[in-house]
């Protein structure tokens, strides 16, 4: 399968941004956030023969100049570790021909060329002194005339909700409804969590890099009868697990066992559920889902001894323990000293946990980020794809999604730990591997 990029320019704002709004402050979070960029890729099928590439990137075009024009910051570079140069330089827009029809690409997905859909390579670290685009954008069009929209976000001014907002306005204005689009808030963020200009960002980025492993990712479904059959595993605790805590818990353990196979010395080794969670909500005013930037938490859930007895019920419960003591109090704390990060008062581990080596696996919720509903004038996607194929990266990544049936996991790890994990047959008892795209008509 050959991918060839045919153009590549840069996309600047359809006004220049004012001088009052040059300087984009970033928020604390933002500064302790990676140098990485987020993917995705949306298919779009050329389903009755009326898309015409040409036409849609001109549009893809022309609409991303006015939503940049909206989201000035998305088109500046970052100045140092605590601002944002919105000096319009733009996105990255590349075009690019694929020599196979759509449908080939998708019974089943062919993983392993994902990441040549993308306009960089995703997850990898860069350093902060990189002036790094915010966003860049592939268009994919195949033989037979379907799209295929890769997007790279920049992770230090993009979460995931931010990043919906972004596209969702892209989308709005592409198919022409306009009014649709809600202003941004950029302010909120700095002003709540300012950013510190004595914080050591350079020493967090180089552990994360020399973190990095040669992983690979797979992908997962779950229909709606294996996350039942997850959710009925606590059926006796009080209150019903939702999906995303039935599964996520499921993956945790699973990924963990994974990981233990190896070495015998591993089997005693404890492990670390990393929750990445959006504040925005459990904070409430100032934040919206209209506020720009890093809003995020890592909730950390300690287990000293899983093992394959360990039940997602009782995975869920001790989750739910560290989870039930956000607050918007413990929020203001950190307000009023960030100092206090990375101490007891927002880190609630056993003294000593270090000495352990505890096997971490990073869990992450795509769930109501709305990507499935992104019109951009010819339909909704009819799949999404994250990243595949094999590079260097952090281990132990898991995405997860809702779909219309069930619900997707994107699972990245070191390549002999997920051989592990695709032998383990009780996981594969709920998991189906990579099935292809239902759906698919043209």
């Amino acid at each position: 399968m050959e991918i060839t990029i045919t153009s590549r320019e840069t996309i600047k704002p359809l006004f220049p941004t004012p001088d009052e709004h040059k300087f984009f402050q970033l928020s604390l979070f933002d500064q302790l956030q990676l140098t990485t960029y987020l993917p995705m890729v949306l298919f779009y099928p050329n389903k009755e023969g009326l898309m015409e590439p040409p036409h849609i990137c001109a549009q893809l075009k022309q609409s991303l100049s006015e939503t940049l024009s909206i989201f000035y910051p998305v088109a500046g570079r970052r100045k140092d570790q605590t601002f944002i140069t919105c000096n319009d330089e733009g996105a990255v827009f590349l075009e690019a021909k694929v020599n196979h029809d759509m449908v080939e690409f998708l019974t089943p997905p062919r993983l392993e060329f994902l990441n040549k859909l993308l306009p960089c390579e995703p997850n990898k670290m860069h350093s902060d002194g990189e002036a790094l685009p915010q966003v860049l954008v592939q268009v994919n069009v195949f033989k037979c005339g379907g799209i295929a929209l890769g997007t790279c976000n920049l992770h230090t001014l993009l979460d995931g909700c931010s990043g919906s907002l972004f596209q969702t306005s892209w989308a709005a204005i592409c198919r022409g409804n306009k009014e649709q689009v809600s202003s941004p808030d950029f302010t909120s963020g700095s002003s709540f969590f300012p950013p510190l200009n004595h914080l050591s960002l350079h020493d967090q980025n180089n552990e994360g890099s020399s973190a990095q492993k040669k992983c690979t990712t797979r992908r997962f479904v779950f229909d709606a009868e294996s996350i039942n059959t997850l959710r009925d595993d606590g059926n006796e605790t009080s209150k019903p697990l939702t999906r995303y805590e039935a599964l996520a818990a499921f993956i945790w353990k699973h990924m963990t066992l994974a990981c233990k196979m190896e070495c015998e010395d591993n089997s005693t080794r404890p492990t670390l559920a990393i929750h990445v969670v959006d504040m925005r909500r459990r904070i409430g005013e100032p934040f919206s889902k209209y506020t720009i930037g890093n809003i995020l938490w890592t909730v950390m859930v300690y287990c000293e001894t899983l093992n394959a007895d360990t039940s997602v019920r009782y995975l869920v419960s001790i989750a739910r323990e560290k989870f039930g003591k956000l607050s918007k109090e413990l929020f203001l704390r950190v307000k009023s000293d960030p100092n206090i990060l990375g101490s007891t008062q927002c880190v609630d581990l056993p003294q000593g946990i270090e000495t352990r080596s505890p096997i971490p696996i990073v869990l992450t919720s795509w769930c109501g980020l709305n990507f499935s509903e992104l019109d951009f004038g010819w339909g909704k996607p009819l799949w999404i794809g994250v990243r595949g194929g094999d590079q260097e990266c952090l281990p132990n990544v898991a995405v997860i999604m809702e779909t219309d049936a069930g619900m997707e996991a994107w699972l990245t790890m070191e390549m002999q730990h997920i051989h592990n994990l695709e032998k383990d047959m009780e996981f594969l008892r709920l998991a189906l591997p990579n099935p292809s795209v239902s759906n698919i008509s043209f």
